[in-house]
């Protein structure tokens, strides 16, 4: 089912303020609750093609578009999940088609290709097979590598009266690029991008909340064509081109 989602890039000394402006009107989302602190970590993995295909489609605000990753929350231990997610957007509605696999697996499962023996199905991913295929598919029919890590924290709630409402506040931001896809827990050479601010997620299936809407306006914010993977990849691009050039440099020089 696809859900409407917007974005806004705010400045993270906002953060506060707007916790408790929507406290009456939300809840800790479930998921959340078995992990300590106020949050979670997230971690991604995603894949493109070497032209950066899907990048570039996001640049030029392609209407139909989609993104492949490879999906992991907080740090590492034995036995985590890990998932392959498809999310598909059309304007502002998104849909997602994911497949769990142990981490332990994932390093054989490209490898391999075999679906069969590596994705995990239960009753919340009973479509998990075919949502691998999937991803496989588009994996092999354009090439697709791993080009850039994000990692983040991540705030999540839902409505305290629609419980399909959903608003995530993402914070610290970093990346890096051309990870292996083994290195999905590791942070070492990452990057922070966009300090100082956070991005906030907002997920709905029917109308916007007008509670929303008001506290959003009330600190004048937008939305905006947020994107963590390309704000990532340009992050890393830039890192790798200052490199190229210290490196020339040096080489000049002797």
């Amino acid at each position: 089912m696809s859900r409407h989602e917007l974005k806004y890039l705010v400045g993270e000394d906002q953060l506060p303020f707007l916790r408790q402006q929507i406290e009456p009107f939300v809840e800790v989302d479930p998921h959340v609750r078995g992990f300590e602190g106020e949050g979670y970590t997230v971690r991604s993995i995603y894949l493109d093609t070497a032209g950066l295909r899907y990048y570039r489609e996001k640049k030029a605000g392609i209407r139909v578009r989609r993104k492949l990753r490879v999906r992991a929350y907080n740090k590492f231990s034995p036995g985590d999940w890990v998932f392959l997610e498809i999310k598909r957007k059309v304007q502002d509605r998104v849909s997602k088609n994911r497949a769990p696999l142990l981490f332990e697996s994932l390093d054989a499962l490209f490898r391999s290709g075999d679906v069969e023996q590596h994705i995990l199905t239960d009753r919340f991913y009973p479509a998990s097979i075919d949502d691998a295929k999937r991803f496989f598919y588009h994996v092999y029919k354009y090439n697709l590598i791993p080009v850039v890590s994000t990692v983040y924290e991540r705030e999540a709630f839902i409505g305290r009266y629609d419980p399909t409402l959903r608003i995530t506040f993402d914070r610290n931001l970093r990346g890096r690029g051309y990870p292996r896809l083994t290195e999905i827990y590791d942070e070492g050479q990452h990057r922070l991008v966009k300090p100082g601010s956070f991005v906030i997620e907002v997920k709905y299936n029917t109308g916007f909340p007008r509670w929303l809407r008001a506290v959003l306006g009330r600190y004048g914010l937008r939305t905006q064509a947020v994107s963590k993977y390309c704000l990532c990849a340009e992050t890393s691009e830039r890192e790798r081109d200052r490199k190229s050039q210290v490196l020339g440099s040096y080489q000049t020089a002797v």
